[in-house]
């Protein structure tokens, strides 16, 4: 097993130095001897990251021989088959994985992403299903998180987080890298948390601009404590549902406030995400309706770029000037093609008899998919002579290949990022057609910062009608060729400082915006006092009659390690003003204290309520529980709660389990009938008392007020605020 271990790594090195035969060779006993799944795994992710998909498909199938059951397995064939453009069957192979395992973050997002690339999923069915993972990231938490203190800004940087599993030599890391380099200490503090397991040299230059945190061993529970003890105000996703995304992090909502930004192109889904950073060119008037989130379209664009420092200093003359005939090129990832790019593109070829299209990515490695996109054109009437596919190469020689291509053309609905800005900035115009979704307009919105509107079809026809006018016009591409850096560097497109500004400008207003808008919130909202809830992210939640944003819960715990809003116990709530809270809510507390105790806090609760104020509480049902003591089930499990199964005889004396490891404020020291509390409420002195129990639950709900109501007035607060 060593040994094959070490024959993995030569061949990662192979094709890491460009050796793909060599890397191919070396990998072929392991493809056909291996029976370890792990290190299948481990083969197929390394030769499919070259662009092998058919010995990366042995590889798999192979494993999932093996191991039908791995879910890993099914995942990475997921990913082949998208990298092959067959998005059909990878939309399948994703409502089998939910449906087979609903609770995998990965499949979960993995079946996003894959929407995206997909021309048949319409902009609805791409949100709904972004909105069910929202709902499934908030339910893993216990339910939609309230927003965390905000702090004021007065006299105080604004501390803004960033986090990534991308910020290295990726994208997002050349995108982001500067923008962090640029950023106003006097106005902001960053910090940036790398989620990813590559470092380089981005990586440093981002390390040595702002607080970097490696959070790529931290599960989604000790991510949000290291946010919350950063104190972090505006916490930036710059992932979305792409690989390696902590988005699951965010359903706990670790910052007050939360924006998505640059690393992805549509909704995240999560409903207490605040807001996308878009601009005017990505985002129609229309697009709000792809978003559960709040569209803040940038003046300037969503963002900018620069150069590569090993980007060729000098740009080459178009090719058609000394070869005779236009070059088509497009080097975007194959995922990006589908049948209406091949039609679209045939067309241009078509409409162009003697020009040539080359295409470049790493799966052009693949001599089977080379005969899959060959074949796509010859049923389409172009011959394979009129192709060119290119596999990978090193970055800078990349740079060098855009030399062999007259303009470019852009794959839709999946549009270029960084592709598109590198040709641009070799003096390569880029003809794209920019439709309903965002990810469809990245190469329109960079053509607008340039100047250059004129390349953005309105549609099938257009994009045809503008290839091949530019293609008949060698004077313009000469001259698109000699200044398209200068109209870049001119343009909002990489003006990194005007741009940073901008940024900073945008997350100080959205956060001083949303800080004024809780404190009015606050101000005119009704308070309830919850006793003894725990922690506020895996404690007890408030009944959904109080989780709107018209009520301000303050927590009342024991423990100081929950955080809550006052340390202290329900026998002592002096730092309460008299008739200071609207509503009281107390869940499995009374049952804790000796029964000589329960008139004095009932009498505290009601020393605290305002006039018109109530109180909830809910205990276990002795009635219903000794009920089950005669029937002699006084050990069996009734119900399984998060603290395991739950007998009548932890219900009446308190959790044995938790009691056994020393937690003795578990104990029950006294219990209630439903009459018992009524009267123990009515002796304390409150007013209206209204009441349930609940036989299946073993427990009761009483809620009563502190002034006299009428009975409809008193029937209709029940129903408000006692579960059905």
């Amino acid at each position: 097993m060593q040994e094959a271990k070490q024959t993995l790594q030569m061949a990662a090195e192979l094709g890491a130095a460009g050796k793909f035969a060599q890397m191919r060779a070396l990998c072929q006993p392991l493809i056909n001897g291996s029976v370890d799944v792990s290190l299948l795994l481990g083969l197929g992710a390394l030769l499919s990251s070259f662009g092998c998909l058919t010995e990366a498909k042995m590889v798999y199938t192979r494993a999932h021989a093996l191991a039908p059951q791995d879910l890993r397995i099914q995942i990475n064939l997921a990913n082949v088959l998208r990298d092959c453009g067959d998005h059909a069957t990878v939309h399948r192979v994703y409502t089998d994985l939910l449906s087979w395992i609903p609770d995998q973050p990965v499949s979960r997002r993995n079946a996003l992403i894959s929407l995206e690339y997909d021309p048949a999923i319409s902009d609805a069915e791409r949100l709904a299903q972004a909105k069910a993972w929202g709902v499934w990231a908030a339910a893993r938490v216990g339910g939609a998180p309230r927003r965390p203190e905000m702090r004021s800004l007065q006299n105080r940087p604004l501390r803004i987080g960033y986090i990534s599993a991308d910020l290295c030599q990726h994208t997002v890391g050349l995108f982001v890298k500067d923008v962090l380099k640029a950023h106003d200490s006097a106005h902001v503090n960053v910090f940036a948390y790398s989620a990813g397991t590559v470092n380089d040299w981005v990586t440093d230059e981002i390390c040595s601009v702002c607080s970097m945190r490696d959070v790529t061993a931290l599960d989604d529970r000790a991510l949000y404590e290291q946010i919350r003890a950063d104190s972090i105000d505006v916490l930036v996703d710059l992932s979305g549902h792409t690989g390696g995304s902590r988005l699951t992090a965010f359903a706990y909502r670790p910052a007050p406030v939360m924006v998505s930004w640059l690393g992805y192109f549509a909704t995240t889904g999560l409903p207490y995400m605040d807001a996308v950073l878009l601009d005017e060119w990505h985002a129609l008037p229309s697009t709000e309706k792809q978003f559960v989130e709040t569209i803040i379209r940038l003046p300037g664009g969503r963002f900018c770029y620069k150069p590569v420092p090993w980007a060729p200093a000098e740009v080459a003359i178009p090719p058609a000037l000394h070869k005779g005939y236009i070059t088509f090129g497009c080097f975007n990832n194959t995922a990006k093609l589908n049948t209406q790019v091949f039609d679209v593109w045939a067309r241009v070829l078509i409409a162009v008899p003697n020009a040539r299209l080359i295409l470049k990515w790493r799966t052009f490695n693949d001599e089977a998919f080379r005969q899959q996109v060959s074949d796509a054109f010859a049923v389409r009437g172009i011959p394979a002579d009129r192709i060119e596919l290119r596999g990978p190469s090193f970055h800078a020689d990349l740079f060098k290949e855009y030399a062999d291509i007259d303009f470019a053309l852009d794959p839709f609905p999946f549009t270029g990022g960084l592709t598109s800005c590198e040709a641009l900035w070799m003096g390569v115009p880029v003809v794209t057609w920019p439709q309903s979704r965002v990810v469809s307009r990245q190469t329109h919105a960079f053509l607008h910062q340039v100047g250059l509107p004129e390349l953005s079809a309105k549609d099938a026809d257009d994009y045809v009608r503008i290839a091949v006018e530019l293609a008949n016009d060698r004077e313009r591409l000469a001259d698109l060729r000699g200044t398209l850096r200068d109209r870049m560097q001119a343009s909002s497109l990489m003006d990194v400082e005007g741009f940073t500004r901008q940024l900073e400008e945008t997350l100080i207003d959205l956060y001083c915006r949303i800080e004024a808008e809780e404190r009015r919130a606050t101000m005119n909202a009704k308070t309830i006092l919850h006793v003894g809830p725990g922690h506020r992210n895996n404690g007890a939640k408030l009944p959904v009659a109080f989780q709107g944003s018209e009520w301000n819960e303050i927590r009342l715990d024991i423990d100081p390690a929950n955080e809550p809003d006052i340390v202290g116990s329900m026998h002592d709530l002096s730092v309460l003003a008299d008739a200071s809270v609207d509503a009281i809510y107390s869940a499995h507390n009374i049952e804790h204290v000796y029964a000589h105790e329960v008139p004095k806090i009932l009498k505290e609760f009601l020393r605290v309520l305002k006039p018109d104020g109530f109180l909830i509480v809910t205990c276990p049902d002795l009635q219903s529980v000794c009920q089950l003591v005669a029937e002699d089930k006084l050990g069996d499990a009734v119900y399984t709660s998060l603290a395991g199964p739950i007998t009548p005889l932890d219900i009446l004396y308190g959790h044995g389990e938790a009691l056994a490891h020393g937690h003795h404020y578990m104990a029950h020291k006294t219990g209630f009938t439903l009459n018992m509390l009524m009267h123990a409420l009515y002796a304390a002195g409150f007013a209206s008392i209204a009441g349930k129990r609940r036989m299946r639950e073993l427990d009761m709900w009483v809620v009563a007020s502190r002034g006299a109501l009428e009975e409809a007035a008193l029937r209709e607060l029940a129903e408000n605020v006692l579960p059905g």
